[in-house]
């Protein structure tokens, strides 16, 4: 899991601004749980490999992942 997040994380400082351009669409509840479970490390492989590119092209489903991973280390 935590191979993954470095894998997120380089792909995150690699981006340039046309990738947040592209981040107008809300999350929705459904795609918020998927977020909130792949931050507690409770979705499968297959489940995560669905989820990052929704991930990686929504600007706000990106702030989701953080906001629910800082939530877990307070």
């Amino acid at each position: 899991m935590e191979n993954e997040f470095a894998i997120l994380s380089q792909f995150l400082s690699q981006v340039g601004p046309e990738v947040s351009a592209r981040s107008g669409l809300p999350v929705t509840d459904a795609q918020r749980q998927l977020i909130e479970r792949f931050a507690n490390g409770d979705l499968t492989s297959e489940e995560r490999e669905q989820l990052l590119p929704d991930i990686l092209e929504n600007e706000k489903a990106l702030r989701e992942l953080v906001q629910a991973i800082q939530s877990q280390n307070k």
